[in-house]
């Protein structure tokens, strides 16, 4: 009997994980009928009405509660593309530097590549509020080649984790309460694995909604620094073009002598076929002159 309630328990959190993708976040009061109306067990209501589970559940709902007002307005990720053609790369790229530290953003990545006509790209962070401001000062660096903002919202993807989170959190302080109680090691250890999946799934969607909150908060631009002059690759000198000549010159020679080497090893490794062919047509030869002669 004890078996059994301990499954149905199980069942029971299980099923509560499994309809927060998909349903919102019930009472308090639903889960505890919930609990009591599935194992119709005198046993299942004790726990249903223990002080550890409404306990959980109501700060679980508290939270989702607080979370909810945290978000209002629509939250929004916002995303900067920004090409500048300017005179000198090096001293633009300072100026870049104290434009995102008066905006109290960072530098996250830098590539500086060309040769004739040199480029730098970057990627800036700043925070959202000062977006505007922080891409007006970089615009004023040089000429503007291309700007481009772009806007997601995100509001229902927030709304939609943090209800998540709020059954996830239930469904674990029910298999907690569960797991306080004695049983068979079978039942034991599978409440803790399914506590185990209920924990992963928790920190998974913490994860994310850590991610898009930062998202929010944090505005990227893409900024990309061209050098409006291409640079017009000098000549060498004439003593460098005669070691330039010479270097090729002699790396000819090098690899003339080379080839040669190696053909001289393929001659000598096939000499004996090489040798038994010249004798074969030496023979063939006097035959014939025999055959000339007598004739």
């Amino acid at each position: 009997m004890k078996r059994l309630v301990l499954t149905l328990l199980t069942g029971s959190a299980v099923a509560i994980m499994g309809l927060s993708s998909c349903a919102p976040s019930p009472s308090s009061g639903d889960m505890a009928k919930t609990l009591s109306v599935e194992t119709e067990s005198g046993e299942l209501a004790d726990i249903a009405q223990s002080p550890a589970a409404p306990t959980a559940e109501n700060a679980a709902s508290k939270e989702l509660s607080a979370e909810s007002q945290l978000t209002p307005q629509p939250q929004l990720i916002k995303r900067a593309d920004l090409v500048l053609s300017v005179d000198s790369v090096e001293e633009s790229f300072e100026t870049v530097r104290q434009i995102v530290a008066a905006q109290q953003g960072e530098l996250l990545s830098l590539n500086d590549f060309g040769d004739r006509q040199r480029q730098i790209t970057a990627e800036l962070r700043v925070p959202q509020q000062n977006l505007d401001a922080a891409l007006d000062g970089l615009s004023k660096i040089g000429t503007v080649r291309s700007r481009t903002i772009s806007t997601e919202d995100i509001s229902s993807q927030l709304v939609d984790i943090q209800a998540r989170l709020a059954n996830a959190r239930r469904s674990e302080a029910a298999l907690q309460e569960i797991m306080s109680r004695s049983g068979e090691i079978a039942d034991v250890l599978e409440v803790s694995r399914e506590l185990s999946n209920v924990r992963q799934s928790i920190e998974q969607m913490e994860a994310q909604k850590k991610n898009w909150q930062t998202q929010v908060r944090y505005s990227t631009i893409n900024l990309s620094l061209q050098s409006a002059i291409a640079i017009a690759p000098t000549k060498p000198a004439f003593s460098r073009q005669m070691s330039n000549s010479w270097e090729a010159a002699t790396s000819a020679v090098g690899n003339l002598t080379t080839d040669l080497l190696q053909l001289g090893l393929w001659m000598l490794a096939f000499s004996p076929y090489i040798f038994v062919i010249l004798c074969g047509a030496v023979a063939v030869r006097q035959v014939r002159r025999l055959a000339r002669n007598s004739s």
